[in-house]
């Protein structure tokens, strides 16, 4: 189940703001400030589905930063449509889940625009907004699916050219550092450092960096968004199963802008962190083990019937040369290593293979 903490950083248009001009992989994106964000989660989600509550829908205006205007007679509003999936482990599908949602986005776009321009999507000029997919991973495996459709569709090379290509920006949160976060220097990177923090390692890496850079990222942040950071952490520390007023007192730290002392008094049970730990790794072990046991029954299998193929084959063989029984079970001794009793019974379960047939 995805953390509260996620829902909470996107809902806000400076953490969103953020999180585009420091991680989007889009240049015009670079100056994009919370007045350019609008958000339409609650315009698109609930219509798509309605266990998707997560997941964040903005509408970005960029009309501001294009050096030059393209021809709209409509005055049509030029925005992309930036959507965040939130996962905290490997989803397969999530490639078609994505595709899916953007064609809603694009067929309720198109029926607004026929309302207020009646027939304009037949029109030649007519264009569907930008959307920029973005998977948000928090996670700590490794992401596994694959980013390319193309990639989820069987024998796609038989297709060439047309085969429908369509891409998603993975941004793993794990594959940052807490160095990497810090020197961003913003509210969005330091609630990704914070949710970081799974683990009494994660807790001790984040209190092992510099004090006055910490602080330094809340010194100029406005009050209802250090209640924000403030929320992050709390569902963050919940999570984690901390005491009441350890969460208090760390959640205090971030009013007071006291990034350094953030987990000053919070006291994490060592040795059952390492227990939960040994835990899944006994778990996974466990699971390599039924894998490997699974695969080597499947090859056995395999090999059985390739065997048993082989010796029917080598009886047919000999029959069509018109070779006694005799010389037929002394060969399937030779040839596969076996006993006179065990030649004689592949010979008779043969000729009753081959009765049956007739």
């Amino acid at each position: 189940m995805l953390r509260d903490s996620s829902k909470i950083i996107f809902a806000d248009n400076i953490l969103s703001s953020q999180f585009l001009r420091d991680y989007a992989d889009v240049e015009i994106l670079r100056h994009i400030r919370p007045g350019d964000i609008e958000d339409v989660s609650e315009r698109y989600v609930p219509l798509y589905s309605a266990e998707r509550n997560s997941d964040t829908v903005k509408r970005v205006d960029i009309s501001g930063y294009l050096s030059t205007e393209p021809d709209n007679p409509l005055e049509m509003p030029l925005y992309i449509i930036s959507l965040v999936e939130h996962k905290t482990k490997v989803e397969y599908n999530v490639i078609m889940q994505m595709l899916r949602y953007m064609v809603h986005i694009w067929e309720d776009y198109e029926k607004e625009m026929n309302k207020l321009y009646p027939g304009i999507s037949k029109r030649k000029a007519f264009q569907y907004p930008p959307i920029l997919p973005i998977v948000y991973f928090e996670g700590t495996d490794q992401w596994t699916a694959c980013t390319d459709l193309a990639d989820r569709i069987s024998c796609g090379a038989l297709l060439g050219k047309y085969l429908p290509h369509f891409r998603y920006q993975l941004i793993a949160l794990h594959d940052f550092s807490n160095e990497e976060l810090l020197a961003k220097g913003d509210e969005i990177s330091l609630a990704m450092m914070i949710n970081k923090i799974q683990t009494y390692e994660d807790l001790s890496a984040f209190t092992a960096l510099p004090e006055k850079e910490l602080e330094g990222i809340l010194r100029d942040t406005p009050e209802y968004l250090l209640g924000t950071m403030v929320n992050v952490l709390r569902a963050l520390l919940y999570h984690m199963n901390l005491p009441e007023d350890e969460v208090e007192d760390a959640v205090a730290k971030i009013k007071e802008r006291k990034m350094g002392l953030l987990f000053e008094n919070a006291k994490l049970d060592i040795q059952e962190e390492r227990r939960k730990v040994e835990v899944e790794r006994r778990k996974a072990e466990e699971a390599r083990q039924e894998k490997a046991a699974c695969q080597r029954e499947a090859q056995q299998k395999v090999a059985e019937i390739q065997w048993e193929r082989a010796i029917s084959l080598h009886i047919l063989r000999m029959l069509r040369q018109g070779a006694s029984d005799e010389e037929i079970a002394q060969s399937i001794m030779c040839h596969f290593s076996m006993n006179e009793k065990q030649a004689a019974e592949k010979l008779a379960e043969a000729f009753g293979d081959m009765a049956a047939e007739e």
